[in-house]
């Protein structure tokens, strides 16, 4: 494997880490909130996890603290750097746009819980 190859896939996987932590901090705010409001959000995290082959609503083994905001945010600065063929520029534009979206919807419903 080559360095770009391999920095690709850091990148990558490191994509995949912040989603899955912010994922997994979101279905914890979801069980806890008596509300339902969460579920505003289910349809930009589950086109997000899929685009990444991320089952959802699967135990997370990392750290589940933080900001699920900012870590979709740092996760879409490093989806622009995810290099790819022509052929699959589609799938990178897709993916960044789904974790923008996902991260303005958790934004949403969780400024609009504050209120």
């Amino acid at each position: 494997m080559d360095g770009k190859a391999a920095d690709r896939d850091e990148v990558r996987r490191r994509v995949v880490e912040l989603v899955g932590r912010a994922e997994a901090v979101v279905e914890g705010l979801e069980v806890g909130a008596e509300d339902g409001r969460w579920a505003l959000t289910a349809f930009s995290r589950y086109r997000l996890c899929e685009l990444l082959g991320i089952v959802p609503y699967v135990r997370y083994e990392g750290d589940v603290d933080g900001d699920p905001v900012a870590l979709l945010e740092e996760a879409a600065g490093l989806v622009d750097r995810i290099e790819v063929s022509i052929e699959d520029l589609s799938w990178r534009l897709a993916l960044g746009d789904a974790v923008r979206t996902a991260a303005a919807d958790v934004r949403r419903v969780r400024d609009a819980g504050d209120v």
